[in-house]
């Protein structure tokens, strides 16, 4: 039975929509679900996608589940604002206030969230409308994902309530980036996107018949998804030779923190050797780091990727002693659950279908640092990609779903 569908500017064949339209109608009416992804500002895409159908007005779900980013662009959807997601984070992530590669880098100036979130707080630059918000909640559920930093598990809170300003610095904690702890109901929670990317598997547990997911990255094969993780875990190991391979990806976490102290030691020697030696010095100098652009704090190589495979040695030389491990097992927890959770989507269960709404090919955009070229080309997309759903589903998902006169 046809369960997955696939939507992007290159993958919606008419027949295979037509046919999983058709077996969307039944007598019973569907629970469905909108579950967004994260990826910092590539969330510019689902951006372009919630912009198309707000102009249209639609909106059948009854359940919205957003980890980080996306939890941040389902806010200004529930809210009713259109433009709100492109504005924030073309003219807000890319503000050097918000985050500064150089400062950084040379003084560890973490990525200032605290500011990003004032400014859509009453009284900011940038307010979300809280009143609308609530009231289009009045017989539907938000929920953003975070993660327990304790045991590395997904957490869903409820959004909008008194502490919405809190949750959402919660979900959106990037490891590294983000430095600051985030305390909130009597524990410390880092980035959602560590423990569930993409958090349809909570729909369905809540009981969701349909779920919609916006990505912010081309859908993958199980193949192709296998290919690209074992291929960021050999550059680990390249960059960590003997201790990284220990961490074997199949075992429980009590493994991983039994090498805590000597992968600790090794990582704080390595620390030293760089803070005392001339970066001249063969076998010293930090895996392929771009030159910077000091008055921007960006990188001046349009394809560097923040947090990709040949810096994660720089970075967890730079987080401090005792915490090379801790980002470990959430780089470990993190491509784990993305690979559960890409199986689960091209695999739902018995009673789930799923759209996938994703982008063509990979982004221009990066979760940070982006040219705003880049971001507004991947925002069109979005754009173009939302209409599109739009024009194939809205009608039969207004027909289908169960809030009926309650929307």
């Amino acid at each position: 039975m046809m369960n997955h569908l696939p939507f992007s500017l290159s993958e919606h064949d008419l027949q295979l929509v037509n046919t999983f339209s058709t077996r969307l109608v039944g007598a019973r009416k569907k629970k469905i679900a909108l579950v967004v992804q994260g990826g910092g500002q590539r969330g510019i895409f689902t951006a372009g996608v919630f912009d198309a159908f707000l102009e249209a007005g639609f909106d059948p779900f009854e359940l919205y589940v957003g980890t980080s980013a996306g939890a941040l662009n389902l806010s200004s959807y529930i809210s009713r604002q259109p433009q709100f997601g492109y504005n924030f984070i073309v003219n807000y992530t890319t503000d050097n206030e918000f985050f500064n590669l150089y400062k950084y880098l040379s003084k560890q100036k973490p990525m200032n969230l605290d500011w990003a979130l004032q400014t859509v707080a009453p009284g900011g630059s940038l307010q979300l409308d809280l009143e609308t918000a609530r009231d289009v909640l009045q017989h539907r559920a938000a929920l953003a994902c975070a993660t327990r930093k304790d045991t590395l598990q997904d957490i869903y809170l409820p959004m909008y309530q008194k502490d919405w300003r809190e949750v959402l610095r919660a979900t959106c904690a990037i490891p590294i980036i983000y430095n600051q702890p985030v305390n909130l109901r009597d524990l410390e929670w880092v980035d959602g996107g560590v423990s569930a990317a993409v958090p349809v598997k909570e729909a369905w547990l809540r009981g969701a018949d349909l779920v919609v997911v916006v990505r912010t990255e081309p859908i993958q094969s199980l193949a192709e998804e296998a290919g690209v993780f074992y291929d960021w875990r050999d550059k680990i190991e390249t960059a960590l030779p003997e201790y990284i391979e220990k961490l074997s990806l199949n075992q429980s976490l009590d493994r991983v923190k039994a090498i805590h102290g000597e992968l600790t030691q090794r990582l704080e020697q390595w620390k030293l050797m760089w803070n005392e030696k001339p970066t001249d010095e063969p076998g010293l100098q930090p895996p392929n780091l771009v030159e910077i652009d000091v008055d921007k704090g960006t990188p001046k190589e349009s394809s560097w990727r923040f947090l990709s495979a040949d810096n994660i040695e720089r970075f967890l030389s730079i987080t401090g002693k005792g915490k090379s491990t801790e980002v470990l097992e959430m780089l470990n927890c993190y491509y784990q659950t993305h690979s559960k959770a890409n199986s689960f989507l091209l695999n739902p269960p018995g009673g789930l279908k799923v759209i996938q709404i994703a982008p063509e090919r990979s982004l221009k955009s990066r979760a940070l640092l982006s040219d705003k070229d880049d971001l507004e080309i991947d925002y069109r997309e979005g754009k173009v990609v939302g209409r599109q759903f739009v024009e194939h589903f809205s009608e039969i998902l207004n027909e289908t779903t169960r809030l009926g006169s309650k929307r």
